[in-house]
């Protein structure tokens, strides 16, 4: 693919696009510095974005308003808007419907927040420390009932996560691991209203147990240790990642970046390069952007602010609402994306962006039908002939924008 085509390609898949301006200086630099760009962006000397949440509006109480948790999920949808580190937010996001903890459960929004906080901290070092970090997280102690999980009375819910979603997959491990697993990490209590967590002697079992073939393990550093040395664990992560960012679970491939990862000591930003260069040699398939990273895109390609109450709630309608996964596999995906709330909901999303996209040469380009100019703006290389006839066809430019913001060629990466 040519050099525009191919950082688009990144940016899409990586990131959340490129205004048109941008998306040429980026070609000029090349694939292969953009991908450097993306991974190291301090060592370029782009900025870290600010953080999101002003804490003093981010309440620890359960019982926050409505007002409060607006205000968290706004902040963070803005943040990826306007972030200057594209792939760093994308892989956070990533891991938030990975390593999944929720709002309806949790219901502490500075619980939430700070679990997010933890993704972006470590979600691009070795994956045993992320690992570590999130089965101590307040958010995920609440979320997958590890507050409630004592010596006498061991739950089962996030060891068995642990093995089968997060880390090794299906197959992988027995119900005895489960069982081992669970009381290891006994002994955890949050107080939300306070914020912090600890460990309670007293509530955890420290019976040595035989856990993943490994025997002794007796606590959380035990259980990470297990978890980070089984076989199954480098190849389960590579096909999550190539799922994500490749739309294929080849075989070939996803053994190649198992060894990468392995032999980076199971870094997150090694694999993540890797795949990525893979992607970039053609080891990719067609994905589809889920509602949340379309918007995300579709603002930023076109400069529109949307109004913020609209934003959250088309969010909703459509599945995809940041801290709001539908249970702990989170979202879906895939065609998951074509139901018929979903659509109605991105039509909605795509006709506010299309009304707020500022006057400029996105606006005109549309106005005046130019298909290949229009085209060019939004990040694509053309339209096919189905869509170019329904463009054609708009009633006006702001019509035409919505219509292609929501053709295949913007809604698939």
């Amino acid at each position: 693919m040519d050099a525009r085509t191919a950082v688009a390609w990144l940016h899409r898949r990586a990131g959340f696009g490129l205004p048109a301006a941008e998306l040429d200086a980026a070609a000029a630099r090349g694939a292969a510095a953009e991908l450097d760009r993306l991974l190291d962006p301090g060592a370029t000397g782009i900025p870290a974005p600010p953080d999101p949440w002003d804490d003093a509006r981010v309440p620890r109480d359960p019982q926050a308003s409505r007002e409060a948790r607006g205000y968290v999920l706004d902040a963070w949808v803005e943040r990826l808007v306007t972030t200057t580190r594209p792939l760093h937010d994308r892989l956070t996001f990533v891991w938030h419907g990975w390593l999944v903890s929720a709002m309806d459960k949790v219901r502490s929004p500075r619980l939430m927040v700070d679990h997010v906080r933890l993704l972006e901290r470590l979600g691009r070092g070795p994956y045993p420390d992320l690992l570590r970090a999130v089965t101590t997280d307040g958010a995920m102690l609440v979320y997958l009932d590890g507050t409630q999980s004592t010596g006498a009375s061991p739950n089962e819910n996030y060891s068995r996560e642990l093995l089968e979603l997060f880390a090794l997959g299906v197959g992988a491990f027995t119900e005895a691991d489960v069982q081992a697993g669970a009381r290891a990490l006994t002994g955890w209590v949050v107080r939300p209203r306070v914020g912090d967590v600890r460990f309670v002697p007293r509530r955890h079992d420290a019976t040595p147990q035989r856990y993943l073939r490994v025997g002794g393990v007796r606590d959380v550093d035990g259980v990470i240790a297990a978890v980070a040395q089984h076989p199954a664990l480098p190849r389960f992560v590579a096909a999550r990642f190539a799922r994500e960012l490749l739309g294929t679970v080849d075989d070939e491939v996803v053994d190649g970046l198992a060894r990468t990862f392995v032999a980076s000591g199971l870094r997150v930003d090694a694999l993540v390069r890797a795949t990525l260069e893979a992607g970039l040699a053609g080891a990719s398939t067609p994905v589809v952007l889920g509602p949340l990273p379309w918007l995300v895109m579709a603002q930023r390609v076109t400069g529109a602010r949307i109004d913020s109450r609209l934003r959250l709630l088309a969010l909703r309608d459509a599945g995809h609402l940041p801290m709001f996964p539908p249970n702990v596999a989170g979202w879906p995906g895939g065609p998951a994306w074509f139901a018929a709330g979903t659509v109605v909901a991105r039509t909605r999303l795509a006709a506010a962006v299309a009304a707020a996209t500022p006057a400029g040469p996105l606006r005109a380009a549309a106005d005046a039908a130019d298909l290949d100019a229009l085209a060019a703006l939004l990040g694509v290389n053309g339209f096919g002939a189905a869509t170019a006839t329904t463009l054609r066809s708009a009633g006006d430019g702001r019509q035409r924008i919505a219509l292609a913001l929501l053709s295949p060629e913007l809604v698939i990466a």
